[in-house]
């Protein structure tokens, strides 16, 4: 068994590494709000996050009737809603509590 040293020098490193990579960004923070590249993913990646996130959820299960429906339906609550607000987390949220408001519900 680690002997108390062993385990808080273990945390205590843990600890560093995990703030020091959490803070790294913030050091080149100015650099990067003057890049083009890091401007136009900015703009794009909610759309882009949404589509990976389509395509990885939709074969999962989408030819079991039980399944498909509530994924078309949750699709559909997502998509409307951020073609009304255009705010991806409003969606995200709305789909999200679309899917799982239907699985809940006992038919």
């Amino acid at each position: 068994m680690p002997d108390n040293l062993y385990l808080f020098s273990a945390i205590a490193v843990s600890t560093a590494v995990t703030f020091g990579l959490r803070a790294l960004p913030f050091a080149f923070i100015a650099k990067l709000r003057s890049n083009g590249f890091i401007n136009y993913l900015a703009l794009r990646m909610p759309l882009g996050i949404m589509v990976v996130l389509v395509a990885a959820t939709l074969p999962a299960g989408i030819m079991d009737s039980a399944v498909a429906w509530p994924v078309a339906a949750a699709l559909a609550a997502t998509v409307g809603l951020h073609l009304l607000k255009s705010n991806a987390v409003l969606s995200v949220l709305g789909g999200t509590a679309v899917h799982v408001g239907i699985l809940s519900w006992p038919l």
